[in-house]
């Protein structure tokens, strides 16, 4: 892919090298500058872009000093080692997982086969080669949902900090703490509060205000790059089954939506306090389908029910270890499955997401009448 001049150019990293050579040319405050973007990415193209065609670099200001450390005016050596970080994220994140596995006394041979799953889960593959940022949100949930199970509360917290790279999936993460683990909730909004300072002070005002002004502008769902009718949530899900109600109509009704699920995950975790099997995945998996805005390789965060579904396999023996170990190459490859036809490409991740959900308390029930 990264050989081909078209395809390298039109995956998504070219918004986050646009970002970097911008900071490097004209410093981090002038990033979010919809016309110095598309100058860089017209350079990489080799054609003039009308302003809808510029794939706009939409967030968070705290990665800029890392882009702008990273690339250099050759696009390919720029997008291998924005590669090779987003890698080294995503295996701290295995890792944090794997130390789940590890206290409930998973053997070596079953926690490396899981953790090379989840490095070859299919959506965590496209995230690469799209040169997207997903791996700071996996990271940021892996140490979460290690620090809620391990009692590191403030841990669990600042690793929820890393997520606000997704703001829309961070609020539904985040908020349900402030009901039930309100040392996590600190450390959210300790960590958030310092990346929120730090994004100021090097955007300066007008920066920030530009950055809020592109952030009104990518909201409307109408610029390039947007595309709900490939989206793997419930705005994707109306677009494609109800065209008929109009786009702007189902913006409505998912923000809509989105704001009802926060509010029923606040209830949810504010009414028991225990970590009960499921409950992290539950979060995730209707965070992932009522968020505004989603993409498949924002499905790597069910690699985060999935290592929940292992986890509980210890205590709940419906589910083998054997077979649970498998999980994250199983469900890749009936990903990979989808692909034969659109209608199947965009079922099988709902119904993945259905599974995840009900598996959980479907087996503990189960296992409470036995």
């Amino acid at each position: 892919m990264i050989t081909n001049p078209v395809e390298r150019t039109g995956s998504d990293f070219i918004a986050f090298y646009g970002a970097g050579r911008v900071a490097q040319n004209a410093g981090m405050a002038h990033v979010y500058d919809p016309n110095l973007q598309q100058e860089i990415q017209q350079h990489e193209v080799g054609f003039p872009l009308v302003p809808g065609q510029v794939l706009l670099y939409n967030h968070l200001p705290f990665l800029i000093p890392i882009l702008q450390i990273i690339v250099t005016p050759n696009y390919v050596d720029s997008f291998y080692l924005w590669i090779f970080l987003l890698i080294a994220l995503y295996i701290a994140g295995i890792f944090f997982l794997s130390q789940l596995l590890k206290d409930k006394e998973f053997n070596q041979r079953d926690i490396w086969l899981t953790g090379i799953g989840g490095l070859l889960f299919l959506p965590l593959f496209f995230s690469l080669m799209n040169g997207q940022d997903t791996a700071f949100l996996f990271l940021g949930t892996a140490i979460w949902m290690y620090g809620l199970f391990s009692g590191k509360e403030m841990l669990a917290g600042f690793g929820l900090s890393f997520t606000t790279v997704r703001p829309h999936i961070s609020i539904m993460l985040a908020l349900p703490m402030l009901f039930c683990h309100r040392k996590t909730f600190i450390g959210f909004v300790l960590g958030a509060g310092g990346l929120a300072l730090f994004s100021i002070l090097i955007l300066g005002v007008e920066g920030t205000m530009e950055f809020i002004n592109l952030i009104r502008i990518s909201g409307s769902g109408e610029w390039y790059g947007m595309k709900e009718n490939a989206m793997y949530n419930l705005i994707g899900l109306l677009t494609r089954t109800l065209p008929w109600l109009g786009a702007e109509l189902i913006r409505v009704i998912g923000w809509i939506v989105y704001g009802i699920t926060i509010i029923a995950l606040c209830i949810f975790w504010a009414r028991s306090k225990e970590l009960e099997a499921g409950k992290i995945g539950l979060t995730v998996t209707l965070a992932l389908f009522a968020v505004p805005h989603l993409h498949f390789h924002d499905l790597t965060l069910l690699l985060i029910p999935i290592y929940e579904m292992i986890h509980s396999s210890a205590q709940h023996e419906r589910l083998k270890r054997e077979i649970a170990t498998v999980l994250p190459v199983a469900i890749s490859l009936l990903l990979l499955l989808g692909n034969i036809s659109p209608l199947l490409q965009y079922t099988f991740p709902y119904l993945i997401m259905i599974a995840l959900i009900v598996y959980p308390y479907y087996s503990k029930h189960k296992t409470h009448i036995s």
